[in-house]
This record gives C-alpha cells, sequence and structure tokens, in this order.
C-alpha cells in the first residue's frame, strides 16, 4: 500500500462518514420534531431516550442509508480530485486507471462486510429494543391480528399428517384465546378434531391450558366423543407467534430469522413475504454498496463543466432510481415474481450498468 492508497482510503472513509453524518442529522431533526410531543406527554428518561431509542434509530437508519451515502461519498470526493486534476496527474504519471480503483473496492469490501454484520447481528437487537421503547413512550401500537386466527402447527412427512389450529378470538393482554379448535388432517381427510371453550397461554410452564374440552377422534366409519374439564398441552405456537407485529423480521437475527421462516413455511404464515424480503435484503444490500461504488467512480473521473455539483446531482438521480426500482419491485411480488427477485432486481440491473460505465470512463 502506498502513499496515494493512503490518501485515497482516507478520502474515501472521511467523504463516507460526512455523507453518513449529514443524512442521521436530518434523520434525527425530522424524528425529535415528530415525537416531540410524545416525548413531552410520558417524560421517558435521558438515558433510555438516548441510548435505547436515539443510538438505536440512528444505528438502523445509518446502516440502512450506508448504500447510498457510499455512493454520493465516492461522486463527492472522486470528482472534486477530477476537477482539481490530481486523477489527470496519477493517470498521465503512468498509474493504471483500475490500479487507482483498488482502494475504493478495499474500502466498499470493508464496508460491505460491516454492514453485513450490522444487519445480520447488531441492528436487529437495536430494532428490537427501539421498538419496546416506542411502544412504551409513544402513541406507536403494536399491529396485530386478533380474530379469526388459522395456523399451520404440525406437519408429519411421513404420515402425511398435518395439525392446524383455529381462534375465533386471542386477547393479548390476558393471552387467553376463545372458540379454540385444532384439526388433524391425514391425506386431506379429518382424523381428529379438539375444540375447547378457552385456551389460556401459562408463561412460567410455556403451555396452554384448554378448558372445557371436547375431543372427537375418527378412525374410519368410527367416532369417538369425548369431554374433558380441562388439559394442558403443548404444540408449535406461542402467543408472539399469533401477531403480525411491526418489523418482526427486522428484529431477528441471520440464525433467528432463518430458523423462523422455516417455521413460518410450515405454518403457511401470511408474513413469509416479508421474512423473505428481509432475509434477502441482508445480502442484497452489502452487494449494493459495491455495486455503486463502481458506478461512483466510473461517473465521477471524468472532469465535467458542471463540476462536482452536476456530478452530486447525478448521483442523487440515480440513487431515487435504484430505490424506487426496489420499491416498485416489492410490489409486484407474486408466485410468477418472487421476493428474492424483487430484492435483488436493483443490483442485477446495476452491474452490468457499472461494468458498462467503467469500460466507457475516460482512461
Amino acid at each position: 500500500m502506498n502513499t496515494i492508497d493512503k490518501y485515497l482510503i482516507k478520502r474515501f472513509f472521511a467523504s463516507f462518514f460526512f455523507m453518513l453524518m449529514a443524512v442521521l442529522v436530518i434523520v434525527w431533526v425530522v424524528d425529535m420534531v415528530e415525537k416531540l410531543e410524545d416525548f413531552m406527554n410520558k417524560k421517558p428518561g435521558l438515558y433510555e431516550t438516548i441510548f435505547d431509542y436515539y443510538v438505536n434509530l440512528l444505528l438502523y437508519y445509518g446502516n440502512m442509508f450506508a448504500p447510498i451515502c457510499v455512493f454520493l461519498a465516492v461522486i463527492f470526493f472522486t470528482s472534486q480530485m477530477a476537477q482539481r486534476t490530481e486523477l489527470v496527474c496519477l493517470l498521465s504519471g503512468g498509474v493504471s486507471f483500475y490500479r487507482v480503483f483498488l482502494p475504493y473496492i478495499f474500502v466498499s469490501v470493508i464496508l460491505a462486510g460491516a454492514s453485513f454484520v450490522l444487519k445480520g447481528y447488531i441492528v436487529p437487537r437495536a430494532t428490537s429494543e427501539r421498538l419496546d421503547f416506542e411502544y412504551k413512550f409513544t402513541n406507536k401500537r403494536k399491529v396485530s391480528r386478533d380474530r379469526d386466527i388459522h395456523k399451520k402447527v404440525a406437519a408429519d412427512k411421513k404420515t402425511f399428517t398435518d395439525t392446524y389450529v383455529y381462534m375465533t378470538y386471542f386477547d393479548h393482554k390476558r393471552k387467553e384465546a376463545f372458540g379454540f379448535t385444532m384439526e388433524k388432517m391425514q391425506r386431506g381427510a379429518m382424523i381428529g378434531k379438539l375444540k375447547a371453550e378457552r385456551a389460556v397461554w401459562t408463561d412460567s410452564l410455556e403451555k396452554w391450558e384448554l378448558k372445557d374440552v371436547t375431543i372427537r377422534t375418527l378412525n374410519g366409519e368410527k367416532e369417538n366423543i369425548q369431554k374433558v374439564a380441562k388439559i394442558d398441552t403443548t404444540f408449535n405456537l406461542k402467543p408472539g407467534d399469533i401477531f403480525i407485529i411491526e418489523q418482526k423480521s427486522e428484529t431477528m437475527n441471520n440464525a433467528e430469522l432463518n430458523d423462523y421462516i422455516v417455521l413460518e413455511e410450515m405454518r403457511g404464515s401470511e408474513i413469509l413475504e416479508d421474512l423473505y424480503i428481509e432475509k434477502n435484503r441482508r445480502y442484497a444490500d452489502p452487494i449494493a454498496l459495491i455495486i455503486l461504488t463502481i458506478i461512483g467512480y466510473a461517473m465521477s473521473t471524468r472532469k465535467s463543466r458542471g463540476g462536482t455539483a452536476l456530478q452530486i446531482g447525478l448521483g442523487v438521480v440515480i440513487s431515487v432510481v435504484y430505490i424506487a426500482m426496489l420499491l416498485l419491485g416489492t410490489l409486484f411480488i407474486s408466485d410468477v415474481f418472487p421476493a428474492w427477485l424483487a430484492v435483488w432486481l436493483p443490483n442485477i440491473i446495476f452491474f452490468p450498468f457499472s461494468l458498462l460505465l467503467m469500460r466507457l470512463a475516460p482512461k
């Protein structure tokens, strides 16, 4: 690593953190204005407000906007170097165009790796703490579904037997279900059915207590009906699995998310789409950071009459296009257009575009 490499790496990091701080200041000001009334009414402690909320909030948004900040940072300091003919001196001095690019790739890979670790292991915990603060001290409410709940709780592939649970209503405060039904199906035919007036969750035992139970067992044409006052039972469903909690997928680390996806696939959950999107974004966003670095470098090495301002403007336009493609892609998710394709589509399109720009860049 020579002096030029160290200079470029230093400029890259300095410009990136400058852009990131600028974005985070805007996020902080906007959020403070929005939450000020809640804070005045509920008066959270200073330590909780700073460390449980704002540190975690800025960590979340900082990681989210990192690819865009990297892109703008590369354009910012590289176009400055081009305007001051620093790049021209390097290239005319015999330094290869691609050799100058090596420090850029070096920094972008480091930032991409940091982004992956943050997104997969640190930000989920921070998001969980932030949401707990918001539920406690702001008007934010958990988005939940408490009526007509239908879940698959078991699947035996050897015997082709599936078990389903249905609840007419679930009281999340008392952790009590009404109109509880459990059905066991084998090859599409019902082989057993359990009905209970109430099902109460016990935290200490992690069990369901079923009350006023009717058990119906089918064996061919024979049917056996049994009534029981109370049964303690367990099945693959907890109160926390019943609700569609906002940003639930973003509060899990990679291992927890993968396990939860397997579980929800078995249940046939309606939140699978969100889980697939979150899983793929944890891999796609770090890759996007590297791709946008390539595009930024290729765009800004040319000396422009409009100067740095024009190139920053073009960078903002490309950033908006990238975000718009990501958002539009998630709107069209279907059986034909899966979640992974929606998330990876901007990278799939922008990667060959980045290679084309590198090829066309003046050398």
